[in-house]
C-alpha cells in the first residue's frame, strides 16, 4: 500500500506543470553549480601544483649566500585543494591559501579570496552545498506543502482513507513519492559532477578518500533532506489550508536559511571575540621583548652563553667550539617558539569555541550542523585549516633549525675570525637538505570524531521531524 501511494503521489507532482518548471531550474542551478565548483578545483589544483614546484625551484636555486640567510629568504606552502572542495568550498575564500615561511616569523595565511570578491559575492558563493542547503528544502516545501492540506480541501483524503490505507501508510507513501521525484533533480546533476571529477588526477588518486566521505556526505544531506520532507508533511498535516501551510514552511525556510545563521555567527563573535589584529601583533611584539616570564632574549642569550662557557671550560667566544653566530640564531628561535604558541594558539582557540558554540546553537536550526559536517567533510573547514598552518609552521621550524645547525657545524672554529669577509656561504646541496613540503590532511576518522555534535544534531532534527509528522498525520483532520 506504501508503494501504491508513492506512485499516486510522484505521478501527481510530475504532471504538475509547476515540478517541470521549478526542477528544470532547480536542475540547471545544481549542474551550474557543480561543474563551476569543478573548474575552479581543476584549475586551482594546476595552479597549486606549479606554484609549488616553483617555490622549491627557487629556495633551491637561491644562489650561495649564508645559510641564515637562506631561511630569510625562505619558502612557501600551498593549501593542497581536497577532491571534494569543489561541492563545498566552505570557509577557503576567507582563510588564505598559502603562507610564507621564513625565519623568526610565524605568518598568517594569505591568498584570500573573498578580498578580491564584491559584496554580493561575499553574501554567499554558488556552489553545490549551498543549492542543497538553502534551495533544497524550499524544493522540498513546493512539492510537499499540499500533500494533506491540498488533498483534504479537495477532498481526496476522504477517498484516500475509505480505501483502507492506513495514517502510518500515507505518511510515508507520500514520503516516499516526495522523495522520488527530489532525486529525480539532484540524482543525475550529482552523477555527473561525480564523473567530471573522476577525469582529474586528484580525483582518481583519491577513489578511497573520495568514496568513504562522498558516502557519509550523502548521508548527511538525505538526513537533511528528511528533516524538511517530513516538517513539510507535518505542517501541511496540520495546517487548515494549503495556503497557511505554505506561509508556515517558507518562513521557517527563511528563518533556518538567513536568519538563523547570521544571529548565531554574531552571537559566537560577541561570546568568544577575537582580537583586531593590531591588537594581536601589539600583543606578540611585547611578549617578544619582554618574554613570557618578564626576563628579556638578550638577558636569556647572555645567561645561555655563560652556561656553553661553564660547559666546554672556555671563558670567551672565541675558545668556543660551536660557532657562537649561529648558535644565538637558534636559541632566539626556540624562543619565539612558544611566544608563536601562545599567541597564533589563542586565535585558532577563539575561532574553534565560535565553531563549537555555532555547533550547539545547531539545535534551533538543521542548517548549522549540516553546514558544519559538509566543510568538515569536504575538508574545507577551519578544522582542516589549523592543521594545514600547524604543518607549514613545523616545517619552518624544521627549515630554519636545519639552516642554523648547518651553519653551526660547518662554521665550528671560525668564532675568533668571523666578519662579513669569510662570512659562511652554502650551496643547493645545503638547501637540498629541506625536503619539498607536503601536507596530509586530517583521515576520515578524525573528521567524524571532531563533528560528532553535528551528526547527532542531525540525527536528533530527524527523528524529531518524523516523530512530529507521525502525530500531525495522525491528528489530521479529513
Amino acid at each position: 500500500m506504501i508503494l501504491t501511494v508513492a506512485r499516486k503521489e510522484i505521478r501527481e507532482i510530475v504532471r504538475d506543470g509547476r515540478f517541470r518548471w521549478t526542477a528544470a531550474l532547480m536542475f540547471l542551478l545544481l549542474l551550474t553549480a557543480l561543474l563551476a565548483g569543478w573548474q575552479r578545483f581543476e584549475k586551482y589544483s594546476h595552479e597549486r601544483e606549479r606554484a609549488q614546484a616553483a617555490s622549491e625551484f627557487q629556495w633551491l636555486n637561491q644562489g650561495d649566500k649564508n645559510p641564515h640567510s637562506a631561511a630569510h629568504y625562505g619558502n612557501y606552502a600551498f593549501k593542497p585543494a581536497g577532491p571534494l572542495s569543489f561541492f563545498d568550498f566552505g570557509v577557503e575564500s576567507y582563510t588564505g591559501r598559502q603562507v610564507f615561511m621564513e625565519a623568526h616569523k610565524q605568518n598568517f595565511a594569505v591568498d584570500r579570496a573573498v578580498a578580491d570578491s564584491s559584496a554580493i559575492a561575499r553574501f554567499g558563493e554558488l556552489s553545490g552545498a549551498m543549492i542543497l542547503q538553502v534551495l533544497l528544502p524550499l524544493f522540498i516545501i513546493f512539492l510537499g506543502f499540499t500533500a494533506f492540506a491540498g488533498e483534504r480541501e479537495s477532498g481526496t483524503l476522504r477517498q484516500l482513507e475509505s480505501t483502507g490505507v492506513s495514517r502510518s501508510q500515507l505518511l510515508w507513501g507520500k514520503a516516499l513519492g516526495i522523495a522520488a521525484a527530489v532525486a529525480m533533480v539532484t540524482v543525475p546533476c550529482l552523477a555527473i559532477a561525480a564523473i567530471a571529477l573522476s577525469f582529474t588526477a586528484e580525483g582518481a588518486a583519491s577513489d578511497a578518500y573520495f568514496t568513504s566521505r562522498v558516502t557519509v556526505l550523502a548521508l548527511s544531506y538525505l538526513a537533511y533532506a528528511g528533516i524538511f520532507l517530513f516538517l513539510t508533511l507535518a505542517v501541511s498535516a496540520l495546517a487548515r489550508s494549503a495556503r497557511t501551510a505554505l506561509i508556515v514552511l517558507v518562513g521557517f525556510w527563511a528563518f533556518a536559511s538567513f536568519i538563523a545563521p547570521k544571529a548565531v555567527t554574531e552571537v559566537s563573535r560577541v561570546v568568544h571575540p577575537s582580537p583586531s589584529l593590531g591588537e594581536f601583533h601589539a600583543g606578540l611584539r611585547t611578549d617578544q621583548v619582554r618574554g613570557l616570564d618578564g626576563v628579556s632574549p638578550w638577558v636569556k642569550v647572555e645567561a645561555y652563553k655563560q652556561e656553553l662557557f661553564t660547559k666546554y671550560g672556555v671563558d670567551k667566544v672565541a675558545d668556543l667550539p660551536v660557532y657562537w653566530p649561529a648558535t644565538r640564531m637558534q636559541y632566539l628561535e626556540n624562543f619565539d617558539e612558544p611566544i608563536f604558541d601562545l599567541h597564533y594558539g589563542r586565535v585558532a582557540a577563539t575561532y574553534a569555541q565560535q565553531r563549537r558554540l555555532q555547533d550547539w546553537l545547531g539545535i534551533v536550526d538543521p542548517l548549522l550542523p549540516l553546514r558544519s559536517v559538509s566543510m568538515g567533510l569536504s575538508g574545507t573547514d577551519l578544522i582542516h585549516h589549523d592543521q594545514f598552518m600547524a604543518a607549514a609552521e613545523g616545517y619552518r621550524r624544521n627549515m630554519v633549525e636545519l639552516m642554523n645547525g648547518y651553519l653551526a657545524k660547518a662554521a665550528s672554529g671560525l668564532n675568533a675570525t668571523f666578519n662579513s669577509s669569510n662570512y659562511m656561504t652554502a650551496n643547493e646541496k645545503v638547501f637540498a637538505i629541506v625536503k619539498p613540503f607536503e601536507y596530509m590532511p586530517p583521515s576520515l576518522a578524525a573528521t567524524l570524531n571532531e563533528h560528532g555534535l553535528g551528526f547527532g544534531l542531525l540525527a536528533l532534527w530527524l527523528a524529531a521531524a518524523a516523530v512530529f509528522a507521525n502525530f500531525a498525520v495522525r491528528r489530521v483532520s479529513i
